[in-house]
């Protein structure tokens, strides 16, 4: 693969996002500068405020984001009602002093009314700042740290794919086997595509640090496999505290087919670099996500793959590991969707999956399961023999 070697400089690039002006009264100031708000208008009451939340375009996946900050001004409680203009709740909220270590509001706090359109959480007030979010808040900051982190551990390369519509970099990380071998065999990861889908994201951290881990099992499987990892692949979403889409309004995980996008764009040119070269095959894709429960979306058992049978030998490993952990592999046919998972399979026949994770799923447990996921996949995979 071509390589364009820089600095990690992920938050360097990016700006905070557009958000109403913050809005006050005798107990608190609400704002959202920072990057990941969404706070669509703030309308401050006697000891309450009214704070809209708006997607970025309609029509939109209903995956109501929001985001602010509390500032307090003397001690009590404040209660912040959402009104939502084109969805209903759906995430609990989180709270965080730090933005770093973060808690659920207690559920005696939240009251919802109007079918969820209308949510009122009372927030107790002491004397710090605090953040109030729909999940955590996993900014472009945290992915540096993180790659950072691992970079430190093992030999990888951290390089830009591309640019966001806003110009933002699109960054790789990519181990390749320390002896060349004359079949080139690629594992692909990307998540991050829908902004608001944190524990996918969680998920994929966890997962890629047992890929690139010192363990012996990892070791061997990036002996035999060229990993490519894109964590963030829409950047500006992110930045701005978008529901679903991209900044030109256009989900991303409907763009493979199109490829319209430059995020999308971007790592269609990885893909077409390993199509390219008779001597490389492209072997697995995982595209993480967050849904309303954990599911893998994967190829019908009646469609080929080769590898074969690799979904099901896989995630049959991983649930004999997995005691207590509830998770549903869901087949889908091929399907003119122009998702990853589709538009993958469909050029080169491997198994192109889905990985997605409950909005709600404990998040120890997240970690927990995915090691159990990462571990097997690079067994089954290092089984294979082609």
């Amino acid at each position: 693969m071509k390589r364009f070697l820089t600095g990690i400089a992920l938050a360097a690039a990016l700006t905070v996002s557009a958000a109403a002006e913050a809005c006050e009264n005798a107990y608190a100031m609400l704002d959202g500068a920072f990057e990941g708000a969404r706070m669509s208008a703030c309308e401050p009451g006697d000891r309450n405020f009214v704070v809209t939340i708006d997607p970025e375009n309609t029509p939109i996946n209903p995956s109501p984001w929001y985001a602010f900050r509390v500032t307090p001004k003397q001690t009590g409680a404040i209660n912040v009602i959402i009104r939502y203009s084109e969805a209903q709740h759906r995430y609990r909220p989180k709270l965080s002093e730090d933005g770093k270590s973060w808690r659920r509001l207690d559920a005696s706090h939240i009251r919802e009314r109007r079918k969820g359109k209308k949510v009122t959480l009372r927030l107790d007030l002491g004397t710090e700042p605090f953040f109030v979010a729909a999940q955590e808040l996993l900014r472009a900051d945290d992915y540096e740290r993180w790659i950072e982190a691992v970079a430190a551990r093992v030999p990888l390369t951290v390089f830009p794919i591309g640019e966001s519509v806003e110009g933002r970099p699109l960054m790789a990380i990519e181990s390749t086997p320390e002896t060349e071998r004359p079949n080139k065999e690629f594992v692909l990861f990307m998540g991050r595509q829908h902004p608001p889908e944190v524990t996918g994201a969680l998920a994929m951290l966890a997962f890629l640090e047992m890929v690139f881990s010192d363990t012996p099992l990892a070791r061997d499987f990036r002996a035999r496999f060229h990993v490519i990892a894109v964590p963030l692949l829409n950047p500006d979403g992110v930045v701005r505290g978008h529901w679903r889409h991209n900044v030109n309004g256009i989900d991303l995980n409907r763009d493979w087919g199109p490829f319209t996008q430059p995020e999308t764009q971007a790592v269609k040119a990885i893909l077409d670099e390993i199509a390219a070269d008779p001597n490389s095959r492209l072997r697995l894709m995982l595209d993480f996500h967050s849904t309303r429960r954990n599911v893998f979306y994967t190829q019908a058992n009646a469609e080929p793959t080769d590898p074969p049978a690799f979904t099901l030998r896989w995630l049959a490993a991983a649930r004999e590991r997995l005691a207590g952990y509830e998770f549903e592999h869901a087949e889908r046919p091929l399907s003119k969707l122009t998702t990853a998972k589709n538009y993958t399979y469909r050029r080169f026949g491997v198994p192109a999956i889905t990985y997605e994770i409950g909005d709600r799923t404990d998040r120890a447990a997240i970690r927990a399961s995915t090691v159990v996921f990462a571990q097997e996949m690079m067994e089954t995979l290092l089984g294979y023999n082609p």
